[in-house]
């Protein structure tokens, strides 16, 4: 049977700590991540913050295309819920979107 033997989990999910220059990437999608959520709000494409749930975290984003949707495309943050949100992703739904999925 396949074991795993982590010492600290915390270090095993700190992806950032392991990637030289990763601290330049959030700051550098702020505003990309910002300008795609506006521009497809001012189009009638964005839904933001549809609640799933009780927690004040419990929220999603649904990006639609410009036609029919072709199928749905989730994406979910990895970062082992210890830094950032949602709306620092939102730019990369863009590829997805373009191609006539909902994201």
């Amino acid at each position: 049977m396949f074991e795993r033997h982590i010492v600290d989990w915390d270090d095993a999910y700190a992806n950032g700590a392991n990637i030289a220059g990763s601290d330049r990437w959030p700051a550098a999608w702020v505003e990309p991540a910002q300008a795609f959520r506006d521009a497809l709000s001012a189009q009638g494409r964005a839904r933001l913050d549809i609640t799933y749930g009780d927690g004040r975290r419990n929220r999603l984003d649904l990006f639609l295309p410009s036609a029919t949707p072709k199928g749905l495309v989730v994406f979910i943050h990895g970062g082992y819920w210890k830094a950032f949100d949602k709306s620092f992703w939102s730019h990369l739904a863009n590829r997805a979107g373009s191609s006539g999925f909902s994201v």
